[in-house]
């Protein structure tokens, strides 16, 4: 198949691209030209800022492809300036969004299928941590992109929805969060006690799942969950990280508002991270099946110890105010 892809010169993108010339697809980059991965002279390429709509649409109008794979889409004009564009030319357009999109979902039973995504209603909040503010625009973002996506016919689509994408490179540091902060030896503080639900998905995984898309009827007007199967807790994830990393994990569980209290942000990512998805859809209908979890995981810490990072993880520079804190609550326990 002749394929473009929006956004395959990192991470996950990466993946999609090789698995896709691979499988003995002809594959199209569109970028910036700014990254120029390994692959990059077995790929063609056309020069283009998707954040400028005008140079988007004036670089690809016209151009036809068998499906157009979309990883940086973040809003529903994104969405509707790419049907503008490729509407006639292209035989599928495959969106990556996000299981945030359950956010609004009507029932807290979990995990969510895909028919619970609720694409009409507002994301609402009354928290005034910027992160949390920033979370819920996205996930609006997301709702609305697929709720425009969905809506019209005249383009026949295919949407994925993953959580957290994990694995080695981990572009938003989650990974190294754990890994610097356990190699270092001193007492890791778990928000709750790390005890919220973990379902990533692993970025091989998910490239994989486009690549099953392609071509497969039943996926046409289909979202699907992807993740990885199983669900665990944050800390048993933690755990299984420490074992990677061959040391003996000193694991401090301090209640959230005790953290909201410290003079300093504790960085932990995700903490409020609870969404888990049904991938059953994708399984039945795809063939999708997710690597086992301890050995993504393996790779992952084996990525990191031989990555050399230069970059401290997200929140390292206050590690002995967390560390203090650690020693602190503990004695208060004791």
């Amino acid at each position: 198949m002749n394929l473009l892809i929006i956004g395959g010169t990192a991470y996950f993108g990466t993946d999609i691209v090789e698995l896709a010339l691979e499988a003995g697809h002809k594959a199209t980059i569109c970028s910036r030209g700014n990254t120029r991965p390994p692959f990059w002279d077995h790929v063609s390429h056309i020069a283009a800022d998707r954040t400028d709509p005008q140079a988007f649409a004036k670089a690809l109008k016209g151009k036809s492809f068998d499906a157009v794979i979309d990883n940086i889409a973040y809003t529903a004009e994104d969405v509707g300036n790419a049907l503008d564009v490729f509407k006639g030319n292209i035989g599928r357009y495959i969106l990556t969004t996000s299981a945030v999109v359950y956010m609004n979902a009507e029932t807290f039973d979990q995990p969510f299928n895909e028919a619970q995504a609720d694409l009409e209603t507002i994301i609402a909040t009354d928290s005034t941590d910027p992160w949390m503010e920033g979370l819920v625009k996205y996930a609006n973002n997301k709702v609305a992109a697929e709720k425009l996506l969905s809506s019209q016919s005249d383009v026949p689509y295919t949407i994925l929805r993953p959580p957290f994408v994990a694995g080695p490179e981990d572009r938003l540091g989650f990974a190294r969060f754990y890994c610097q902060r356990l190699l270092d030896g001193k007492p890791l503080i778990l928000t709750n006690g790390g005890s919220q639900p973990f379902q990533p998905v692993y970025r091989r995984d998910l490239a994989k799942a486009f690549i099953l898309a392609l071509g497969n009827d039943r996926a046409v007007n289909q979202a699907y969950n992807i993740a990885q199967e199983s669900v665990c807790s944050l800390a048993d994830w933690v755990k299984l990280v420490a074992q990677c990393l061959d040391v003996d994990p000193s694991l401090v569980n301090v209640p959230d508002k005790e953290l909201q209290a410290a003079d300093f942000k504790y960085a932990e990512p995700f903490t409020d991270n609870t969404v888990t998805v049904d991938i059953s859809k994708a399984q039945t209908q795809l063939g999708f099946q997710p690597t086992p979890l301890d050995t993504w995981t393996e790779t992952t810490c084996n990525w990191y110890q031989n990555s050399k990072y230069i970059d401290d993880a997200p929140g390292y520079a206050d590690r002995d105010k967390e560390v203090d804190l650690a020693h602190r609550y503990l004695m208060k326990q004791s």
